[in-house]
């Protein structure tokens, strides 16, 4: 590689499930002139379904893959383009364009995980993008977790992890994510909100450069329990929890009611809003930003994005996948790492 191509970032996206999108969102977001310029790229899965799908949708003619196997030695003095594909060759392209979850595909997409997190963690990728799993494929598998962030916090053995989803200006941390409705009072708890909040707080200073984030802590039931009549788990957990962040420096603000906050964060009176449980979050986010959305995992030791949609298996092979919350995990990506690096140098 030419020498200013290895003072760029290296970024590492992992396929996702070989039959989803996830190949297809990520050979457009490749050929964007945008993303090309601004790091260089490894893709860690197989090289046959990229290249089939590639030149079946006509993205090949647009953009050039060199092949390495090599990662034993220095990875970034392996890779001879700002373009790379790792490949892993786990899966078969007639697997992969079955378009349908299946234990082989499950497998593969677990695979391309592990490997690129293990580059991370070894400082041989500046940051991690991750394409989307099925959920389904990887219980064919054998695999037992519900989705990336809880296989990234037991892979990188760490206590706790905030899922933070991003898109259009709007900021949205979570203390519970995939979880039964019945089972989400269960899942907060003082320590579980606290913890959110100061790993959230830590997350946009050290990530996002915001020196003294502004918090909005969301309640968990309507109208923040109403003086207890429609629960008191804002009185017993979420204001201690407030309470107990505040006391530590951290700028934070709540319970607020679910219903107004989104639109105080949009309006610039706070720079994230921590909400209780999934759909608090997930639902504003994808209402404002559905084809830009970016989500990230806090807490871990590396950077780690990835679109928030799924796997898509009804449009995969159609070459109809809308590629923008892709790139915007990988603008996001090339920005988080050079935040990081700017802070500690």
């Amino acid at each position: 590689m030419r020498s200013e191509n290895r003072e760029k970032s290296l970024i590492g996206i992992t396929m996702g499930d070989p039959g989803g999108i996830g190949p297809e969102v990520i050979l457009k977001a490749l050929t964007s002139p945008e993303i090309r310029t601004a790091a260089n790229y490894v893709v860690i899965g197989s090289e046959k379904v990229l290249s089939e799908i590639a030149d079946n949708q006509d993205i090949g003619t647009r953009l050039q893959l060199s092949r390495i196997y090599n990662t034993s030695s220095n990875l970034k003095r392996s890779l001879t383009g700002n373009i790379s594909v790792l490949d892993i060759d786990n899966v078969s392209v007639n697997t992969a364009l079955m378009y349908k979850p299946i234990r082989e595909s499950g497998k593969a997409s677990v695979e391309y995980i592990m490997k690129g997190l293990d580059l991370a963690l070894d400082e041989e990728i500046d940051a991690l993008v991750t394409a989307p799993i099925s959920k389904e494929a990887i219980k064919l598998a054998g695999f037992d977790f519900a989705g990336h962030t809880e296989l990234l916090k037991e892979k990188a053995s760490v206590k706790n992890v905030v899922m933070l989803m991003i898109g259009k200006g709007l900021r949205v941390s979570f203390v519970t994510t995939h979880l039964a409705v019945n089972e989400i009072s269960k899942g907060i708890n003082q320590e579980n909100v606290f913890s959110t909040i100061q790993i959230t707080a830590t997350g946009l200073k050290t990530f996002f450069g915001i020196d003294r984030p502004k918090i909005a802590v969301c309640g968990l039931n309507p109208h923040c329990g109403d003086g207890d009549r429609f629960g008191t788990e804002e009185r017993d957990v979420i204001i201690p929890a407030i309470e107990r962040a505040q006391e530590m420096g951290i700028d934070c603000h709540g319970p607020l009611s679910s219903d107004t906050v989104f639109n105080k964060a949009l309006n610039g009176e706070f720079d994230i809003v921590v909400v209780q449980f999934h759909d608090q979050g997930t639902i504003p986010i994808k209402m404002h930003a559905f084809d830009s959305g970016v989500n990230i995992t806090l807490g871990i030791p590396v950077i780690r994005t990835s679109p928030t949609h799924g796997t898509a298996f009804d449009i995969a092979g159609k070459g109809i996948a809308n590629p923008g919350s892709m790139i915007e995990a990988i603008k996001t990506a090339v920005m988080m790492a050079k935040t990081r690096k700017h802070l500690f140098v």
